[in-house]
C-alpha cells in the first residue's frame, strides 16, 4: 500500500482513547499548575512537550491530531482569540512528526532539536496570529529572551516526558509507517 499499513479500526481508536485523556490532563495542568512554576517569569509548556513527544513516537498524523486536541482544550481555557492554540499546536504536532519521519530516531539531536524548534515555531506562530488579531506584540529583545528561556524549559520537560510517552506510543499499534 505504498508506505501505509492498515490496522484494525478498533486498535486505532484505542490509541486515541488512551491518549486523549492524557492530553486533556496536560492541557488542564498547563493552565492551572504551570503558571505557578515559572522561571524568570516564563512557564514551561506541558501541553507542547506532550504533543512533541507523541508526534516523535507516533508520526505526523497522530502528532497533528494530538496537537489539535491539546490546542482545542487550551483555546477553551485561555483568553486568546479562539483558534490560536489549536492552529499552533496542530502545526507543532505535524512538524515534530514530520521530523521524526525524516530524521533517524536514533539521532541524538532529534529530541532536543525538536523540543527547541517546536517551542520557537509555536511562539513565532502565536505572536504572528496575535499581532494579526490586533494585539500589540512585536519581536523585541524581551520577547526573544522569553522564547529562549521557554525553549530551555520545554527541552527539560520534553526530556522528562519522552520515556513515558514513548512507552505508551510503543504499546499501541502503529498505523503509519512514515510519509
Amino acid at each position: 500500500m505504498g508506505g501505509w499499513e492498515l490496522i484494525p479500526r478498533g486498535q486505532a481508536i484505542r490509541a486515541y482513547y488512551l491518549w486523549t485523556p492524557i492530553l486533556v490532563f496536560c492541557a488542564l495542568l498547563q493552565v492551572t499548575l504551570m503558571p505557578h512554576l515559572t522561571v524568570a517569569g516564563v512557564q514551561p509548556d506541558l501541553a507542547l512537550a506532550a504533543v512533541v513527544c507523541w508526534a516523535l513516537c507516533r508520526g505526523a498524523a497522530d502528532g497533528a491530531v494530538g496537537g489539535l486536541l491539546a490546542g482545542l482544550v487550551l483555546d477553551l481555557l485561555s483568553g486568546a482569540p479562539f483558534g490560536v492554540h489549536t492552529f499552533t499546536m496542530t502545526l507543532v504536532g505535524a512538524a515534530a512528526g514530520l521530523a521524526a519521519a525524516l530524521v533517524p530516531r536514533e539521532h541524538a539531536m532529534l529530541l532536543p532539536g525538536m523540543a527547541v524548534f517546536c517551542t520557537i515555531l509555536q511562539q513565532a506562530a502565536c505572536v504572528s496570529l496575535l499581532r494579526a488579531a490586533g494585539w500589540p506584540l512585536g519581536w523585541t529583545q524581551p520577547v526573544v529572551v522569553v522564547v529562549i528561556i521557554a525553549a530551555v524549559l520545554n527541552l527539560l520537560l520534553t526530556i522528562i516526558l519522552y520515556p513515558w510517552v514513548g512507552r505508551l506510543g510503543r504499546a499501541l499499534p502503529q498505523g503509519e509507517s512514515g510519509w
